[in-house]
């Protein structure tokens, strides 16, 4: 069967793209996998498929968005797609489109995260909720990887009549060991040997929620908050740090490659999203022994428990403080904390997100 994979802006043959690709070219599919790989930043070579360039973007009005419909429509026609698998709002809502104006099926989606979720704004919740209602008309198998969007999905009525699916998330690499001088490690980030440590990963954005890290450091003593990541709030987040007289807590690391070691030599891992799917930064950290802090949102809440860490509104400062300060005071908690995060990290492996969907393709894709 002749198969199209539809994705937004793609700029690495992530973990999760091999897990789809993977198991569709294990049943005998051959894959065309269409999205923008204009920011790609590897050889695309390894990309075992072949893959079409098209214009989606993720801002839902953007102009591009009717010329990568069109292309859909050509490409469809170019390989004889006879299914189609697609994932990210925009790119999901343009692949089941023209799958329906060129009577493609089956057509599989796999939400990553409705935008529809619960404390979005008032758009979301009626806008996106309304044009998922539609959408779902066009859909004939969904898979989703949190609770929370396995039970809006089940409110939804597909083309097939079929009951939602519920994965394991994307798929991570678990069992990771890192072999570093902890020490050492901290000079190169320069962060006190004996400080205690608070780690976050993502994008510098409104979402990502960073300035409430940096609040909560004020009245953490002795603690240090070293973010990873880019983005428009970044100096925003420099004079903050320096009005509240953190700037000497809080080292701004730009982009890194070095996650895993930078994750080692701390001792909490932090995530204050707003809005989340299934986030891999908090899995690779639950895999390297560490204890959780996150916001109470979708994604997070379906992965930090009491028994690993702890959850707190997005917006509540003082919450966020006090976690950090019950991790700091209590090593052994601490300890048994990373235990209980590494051993539920390994229920959301590759092997096992990989396996899951080749179940799901083989009985669907017939």
């Amino acid at each position: 069967m002749n198969v199209l994979m539809v994705t937004n802006k793609v700029k690495t043959y992530a973990l999760g793209f091999q897990n789809v690709i993977g198991p569709l070219s294990e049943l005998g599919h051959s894959v065309v996998w269409a999205a923008d790989f204009s920011q790609f930043v590897a050889d695309k070579s390894v990309i075992p498929c072949q893959i079409e360039q098209i214009s989606v973007n993720t801002n839902p009005l953007n102009p591009g968005n009717r010329k990568a419909y069109k292309q859909l429509l050509d490409i469809i026609e170019k390989h004889k797609i006879e299914a189609v698998v697609c994932s990210t709002p925009i790119g999901g809502a343009l692949a089941r489109l023209a799958a329906k104006k060129k009577h493609v099926s089956p057509v599989v989606y796999e939400a990553h995260g409705f935008l529809f979720f619960k404390g979005a704004p008032l758009i979301n919740r009626t806008v996106y909720k309304w044009e998922e209602d539609i959408l779902a008309h066009y859909t004939d198998v969904l898979i989703t990887i949190t609770e929370e969007d396995y039970q809006a999905a089940q409110k939804l009525k597909l083309r097939s009549g079929r009951e939602p699916y519920l994965v394991h998330g994307a798929g991570v690499k678990v069992g990771v060991t890192v072999d570093i001088d902890r020490a050492e490690k901290r000079r190169s980030i320069g962060v006190p040997e004996d400080a205690f440590v608070i780690v976050s990963a993502g994008e510098l954005n409104k979402n990502k929620n960073t300035e409430v890290i940096v609040r909560a450091l004020k009245t953490v003593d002795g603690a240090h908050y070293v973010a990873c990541g880019v983005g428009p709030e970044e100096e925003n987040l420099r004079k903050l740090a320096e009005e509240l007289g953190v700037s000497d807590r809080f080292h701004l690391m730009g982009y890194r490659t070095d996650m895993p070691e930078i994750m080692a030599c701390a001792n909490v891992f932090t995530m204050m999203s707003f809005r989340e799917g299934m986030p891999r930064a908090i899995l690779e950290a639950m895999d390297l022994g560490l204890p959780c802090v996150g916001s109470d949102t979708r994604g997070i809440r379906d992965l930090i428990d009491k028994d690993g860490g702890y959850i707190c509104k997005p917006t509540d400062v003082a919450a966020f403080a006090e976690a950090f300060v019950k991790i700091r005071d209590n090593p052994k908690a601490r300890e048994n904390m990373g235990k209980h995060n590494r051993e539920k990290a390994k229920g959301y492996s590759a092997d096992i997100v990989r396996k899951e969907l080749l179940d799901i393709y083989s009985e669907v894709l017939k």
